[in-house]
Order: C-alpha cells, then sequence, then structure tokens
C-alpha cells in the first residue's frame, strides 16, 4: 500500500507529519474534547503512542500488519517483484503480538489495466495460517467502473478457490490513485467511486464473506459515500500515518474526520516486528465483541431434533450453541458451527427447550466470544403414532382409534388416495382425541387405507410428528334391500332380498319376542343365493326378519348394515277332526279349535261343477259348529274347511282340512 517512509500519500498531496503544523489550523472544540477523551496505547513497533477513539474503547484492539510481494524473496535470493518466497518469520510474528495479516493477492496494472496475481501472496497465507495469524486479503485496485470493479472481486474469489485459503478477516478493494496512476486519470466522481466500491462489496458480500475498502482519509471524505459502504455490510480500512486518525489539516477538518466509521487503521509504513528485518505496514483492527447473532428462531423440528437458525456476520468465525440443563441449572454448550443454522439431536419426543446462541471470533488462535443472542424457545414434534386400529365399520365409515401421544395438541388423519397413489390430508382432529370416525368414503367392500400424524402448537404453527404406520381397512358391504317375507305355510316362511354387490354372503336374523333381540338362523356363504325359507314355524304366528351381507377379508368377516325389518305370519295350521252328521233336511259339522286362527271357512262340494264353494264364513275362532240346513233329504253331501288369519288388513288362508260326507235325511 503507502510506500512513502514518513509521509502520507492523499490525493497526490504529500502532507508531513502533523507535529509540524501549526496549532492554529487545528478545529477548536470538538478535536480537543476527542483528545480529552481518546484512550491510548503504546505500540512496541514504533514506538509512538496513540490515541483511540473513545467509542473504541469498548472493543477489542487486535494487532496486524498488511504484506505483499514486497515482504518476499525469489528463489535466487533477490527480492520485490515476482517473489514466491515470504521473508517473514510468521512464528516469530505471531509471537511478537501480531494476530492477523491482510494480504494482496493481485493488482490492476496502472497503465494498461491488466490484472496480476501476486505471487508471494500464497507464501505468506500459508505461513502465517499455520502460526494461528488470521488472514483477510486485499487487491490493488484501479476500477474505473461496476464491471471492472466486479472483475477484481471475481479475480480475488477465484484465487481463493484455487489455493483453498481459510479466509476469516475481510477481503479488500484497496483504492489508492497518485498523479500517474490509472484511477486518478479516470476522475471519477464521489458517486460513481462510491458505486464502483459497492459493486466489489456485493460480489464479496455474494459469497459469504467480508468487503472492506481501504483509502486514505482525504480519499474516503472527498471520493466516497462512507454511509452509503457501511449500509452496504462494507467495512472501512482508514489509511492514516499518524498518532490519531482524527487530526485536522487544511484540506480535512475534524468533522469530516470524524464521519469516517472505520473498522481498520493502518497507522504506519514503518514499524519494526521481530520476525522480519525491514519495515511493514501496521494496522489497528478494533474488533467490536458487542455482537450478537440477530433473529434466531425455531426453523425445523423432528421428535428428536430441533433446528435453530438465525441472521448471522460474516466476520463471525462460529457460533456457540447453548441449552438450558434443568438439573445444572444453567446453559450448557451443545455444539460449535460455522453456518448460520444448526441442529440439536437426541432430544426427547414432544418436549420444550431453552437455547442461547453466542458469536465467536477466533483471531491469533485466540476466541473472543460476542454477546448472547434471546432465549430462543423450541419444541420437539410428538412422537410417531401407534397403535392405529379399527373401532367399527357401517356402510361407508369406519372408526378408528389410536394410543395418545405424550404432549399432542392434535393428530392429522391421512387417506391413500388411489389417483394420487400417496396419503393425503383427511382431517385434523383438534380436541386431542384419539379417535376419528372417518365418513363419507366412496365405496362400501372397498379396501382404505389410512395413517395418523401427531401434531404439537407452537407459536401459531404445528409441528408434526412421524406418520404412523400404514394401516388398510375394508368397509362394509352395502346394507341389504328390498327384503320382503311371505307365508309358504303354517310352518314356513319364504325371504328374498336384492343381491348385494362385493358380498361374500349374507346373515339372516329373526326377531326372539321373548328377549327382544334378533338371532341368526341361517348364513349363506354365496352372494348370489338372494332367498331363504325359514322352516319349522307356528301357524298363525307373526315372524320378522332382517338380513345383512357379509364380507370375508383376509382373517376378518365384515358385515353390511341390517336391512328394514320384513314382518310377516304363517298361515294357519289345517282344521282338524272335522265331522258331518246327517239331519232332518240337514247335515251338522263339528272340528276342532284352531286356537291361533281368527275365524273358518266353510266349503260344500256342488256336484254339477264338480268344485267346491263357500257356503259360510265364520269370524270367530271359538265357534266350532256348523249346520248347513234345506237340503234335499236322502242325498249326500261332502264338505271341507280352512281357518284364515287377519294380518295387516290382508287375510292368510290356512290349507283345507280332510274332506267329509254326510246324507241328509
Amino acid at each position: 500500500m503507502f510506500k512513502t517512509r514518513g509521509k502520507l500519500v492523499v490525493g497526490g498531496i504529500i502532507l508531513l507529519a502533523m507535529l509540524a503544523l501549526p496549532m492554529g489550523i487545528l478545529a477548536a472544540g470538538g478535536y480537543e474534547q476527542y483528545i480529552e477523551r481518546a484512550w491510548t496505547t503504546a505500540s512496541d513497533y514504533t514506538g509512538v503512542t496513540y490515541k483511540h477513539r473513545s467509542e473504541f474503547e469498548e472493543r477489542t484492539l487486535i494487532k496486524g500488519i498488511d504484506v505483499s510481494w514486497w515482504q518476499g524473496v525469489k528463489p535466487n535470493g533477490q527480492g520485490g517483484k515476482e517473489s514466491t518466497i515470504s521473508s517473514l518469520d510468521w512464528e516469530k510474528i505471531h509471537d511478537a503480538g501480531i494476530d492477523f495479516t491482510i494480504v494482496r493477492v493481485g493488482s490492476r496494472d496502472t497503465a494498461d489495466g491488466s490484472i496480476y496475481e501476486d505471487t508471494c501472496a500464497n507464501a505468506h497465507i500459508q505461513g502465517a495460517l499455520e502460526n494461528d495469524i488470521n488472514v483477510g486479503l486485499y487487491i490493488f485496485s484501479q476500477a474505473l467502473n461496476k464491471k471492472e470493479a466486479q472483475e477484481e472481486a471475481k479475480f480475488v474469489l477465484k484465487l481463493m478457490d484455487k489455493y483453498g485459503w481459510d479466509v476469516t478477516m475481510p477481503i479488500v478493494m484497496d483504492r489508492e490513485a497518485g498523479s500517474y496512476k490509472r484511477l486518478t486519470a479516470g476522475k471519477l466522481t464521489k458517486q460513481q467511486e462510491t458505486a464502483v466500491c459497492n459493486a466489489f462489496a456485493d460480489v464479496i458480500s455474494d459469497e459469504g464473506y467480508t468487503p472492506m475498502i481501504y483509502a486514505s482519509a482525504y480519499w474516503m471524505v472527498h471520493y466516497m459515500d462512507t454511509q452509503s459502504l457501511r449500509k452496504n455490510g462494507c467495512k472501512l480500512w482508514l489509511a492514516r500515518y499518524n498518532d490519531t486518525t482524527d487530526t485536522p489539516v487544511s484540506n480535512l477538518t475534524y468533522e469530516q474526520l470524524a464521519q469516517i466509521d472505520y473498522d481498520f487503521w493502518q497507522y504506519s509504513s514503518t514499524g519494526r516486528v521481530d520476525g522480519y528485518s525491514g519495515n511493514l505496514d501496521l494496522d489497528f483492527w478494533y474488533m467490536d465483541t458487542d455482537i450478537k447473532p440477530k433473529k434466531p428462531e425455531m426453523l425445523d423440528n423432528t421428535a428428536k431434533s430441533v433446528t435453530i437458525g438465525w441472521d448471522g456476520q460474516s466476520d463471525v468465525h462460529f457460533y456457540r450453541l447453548y441449552r438450558y440443563d434443568d438439573e445444572a441449572g444453567k446453559y450448557k454448550k451443545v455444539l460449535d458451527t460455522d453456518d448460520w443454522e444448526c441442529t440439536d439431536v437426541n432430544l426427547q419426543p414432544g418436549e420444550t427447550y431453552q437455547y442461547k446462541l453466542r458469536g465467536y471470533r477466533t483471531v491469533g488462535g485466540v476466541e473472543y466470544p460476542g454477546k448472547y443472542s434471546k432465549v430462543i424457545t423450541a419444541v420437539t414434534a410428538p412422537a410417531k403414532v401407534s397403535g392405529l386400529r379399527t373401532d367399527s365399520v357401517a356402510g361407508k365409515k369406519i372408526a378408528l382409534s389410536w394410543d395418545e401421544v405424550y404432549a399432542a395438541d392434535g393428530y392429522r388423519i391421512y387417506r391413500y388416495d388411489e389417483d394420487a397413489e400417496k396419503f393425503v390430508k383427511h382431517a385434523d382432529i383438534k380436541d386431542g382425541s384419539t379417535s376419528c370416525v372417518v365418513e363419507g368414503l366412496e365405496k362400501t367392500a372397498a379396501l382404505y387405507g389410512f395413517r395418523v400424524k401427531a401434531y404439537r402448537l407452537f407459536e401459531g404453527t404445528k409441528y408434526f410428528g412421524k406418520q404412523s404406520e400404514e394401516y388398510w381397512e375394508m368397509t362394509a358391504p352395502a346394507q341389504v334391500k328390498n327384503l320382503s317375507a311371505a307365508p309358504e305355510s303354517a310352518y314356513t316362511m319364504k325371504l328374498s332380498w336384492k343381491k348385494a354387490g362385493r358380498a361374500s354372503g349374507y346373515q339372516i336374523c329373526r326377531l326372539n319376542k321373548e328377549t327382544g333381540e334378533y338371532e341368526t338362523i341361517a348364513s349363506l356363504d354365496d352372494n348370489k343365493i338372494v332367498s331363504y325359507t325359514d322352516s319349522g314355524l307356528v301357524g298363525a304366528t307373526e315372524y320378522s326378519y332382517q338380513v345383512r351381507a357379509l364380507l370375508n377379508y383376509g382373517e376378518e368377516v365384515y358385515s353390511g348394515k341390517f336391512s328394514q325389518t320384513a314382518s310377516s305370519t304363517t298361515l294357519p295350521a289345517v282344521v282338524k277332526n272335522l265331522k258331518a252328521t246327517g239331519k232332518s233336511e240337514a247335515v251338522a259339522l263339528k272340528w276342532a279349535k284352531n286356537k291361533r286362527a281368527d275365524g273358518y271357512e266353510i266349503y260344500r262340494l256342488d256336484k254339477k261343477t264338480g268344485e267346491f264353494a263357500g257356503i259360510a264364513v265364520l269370524e270367530d275362532r271359538e265357534i266350532l259348529s256348523y249346520t248347513d240346513d234345506g237340503l234335499t233329504a236322502g242325498t249326500a253331501y261332502t264338505y271341507r274347511m280352512r281357518a284364515y288369519k287377519e294380518y295387516n288388513g290382508k287375510r292368510y288362508y290356512g290349507e283345507f282340512s280332510t274332506e267329509v260326507k254326510a246324507k241328509a235325511k
């Protein structure tokens, strides 16, 4: 950088040491107060005591140097340009108190604008890193526009990839312009110069590194909008060879100098450090340890892990995550990371955890901690749901239940979608219940797949545990329809119904009037059989029936909904002991009582037609005799009769009795 010994080159003007300036040109008031508040350090490398801004007193002062091939030698022993061997004994340099170095890695030619590599950069960097000295990089810049600034930034990044340098300090754009340099001839405005610097910084920031601009105080005041650079995340490296940075001169007032919010100060080019025989550029770094991770929050979780993320700073070397330990009553270290998020593992499901973060810089082999972040509350997701089972199946609905999961606020039910070929959300159970009735299924006697996840509510977000294992269940067969019951005799009833699709068979049930329950009387294992005759019944008696479809799947038998009830009465029994006795111009009939009939019909044979015709209806089963009179004496007559039962407005008849004959007298 600046190589003029004992002088400071600013904008082509050589300024003599401030001690030679008359006090009359010093700004009154502000500068005097600045000097009064300043804190001081004595340098072992220059023998000078330096005054530092009071606002830097809370920061950590780190000592460093910046080097280039001018501190190197060629293999033949010659030094300077195109050297490849570092002339510095980096171990002694570090022992002398130097904890960082900023190494020139390239330059843009001041005449033709070409960019070339500093051939000694890698030797310097490797030597520094091997001795716990932190490394930053700089390029001597002569960029006249944004495109060239971006080119310079990419040149540095390409060298970093080439050599694999571990860079933990800023990457710097060195803006110097003397009387015969390309940048001076460019005559950039303040706006243009600022835009060039921001273009360089953007490329560096996008790659996750900290950009920094190096320039003299004169250049920063008159050719840069330093506030714009700071807002763009760019640090400032001020070159001013003096015992203070804010001593005013004829073309720089104290007020102007005080506006430069720098982070690094190159305070001498004639330093003497053990480990190198010549002069070195010396630098102060006012390292801000008043830093803390911003916007820390839980990004994700599982049942056994929590992922924490935050807005990090590119100049923080690593972050340390702490978790509160209830037993110890304090926060304990969990892990270190150089990323801006991390995952704490081996946690317990459904628990709440408290975390803090802290950024660290490792400089010169020493860890410097920043401030703790705010406390982060995080939760693990609930455990995996287990015990998914069926409570009941009816028609197009399936009732499911599962084992309760610790700390679950609710559960989400997933159903397999055949079209999508995956499980999709069906419903959320918000009250913490461990059961759900899945209704509105499309098909009866069809197979459906389910999964369940437990979730936990945290700050308005649902955090889910793992899905349960797949669980498959069959819906019940369709309800049997059009069931009818019709008597076939006094002892049999015929049932019939409409075929149920996808059934394996049917269950037939009859009402037991004593218990009030329907009892199974038959099971059919063929769904094509849609009728059944119930036998062994009692005549003239009402019977009620229900039928439901059955479906065999695996070892399970699924039952459909029972049909509507079908009821009817059996026919009355045959009238017994019918007898005929001849009377004067009449025949007297007698028979045994039919206890369940409602009445009787009596028929007499018509000899002309050869058919029986009804001659009487007796509407009382207690009447057990009848006299057929007005007959022709000496003529034989043939009779038969049957009982009847009134049921739902219809008369049901039993079979005819045996025929009997008698002759009228």
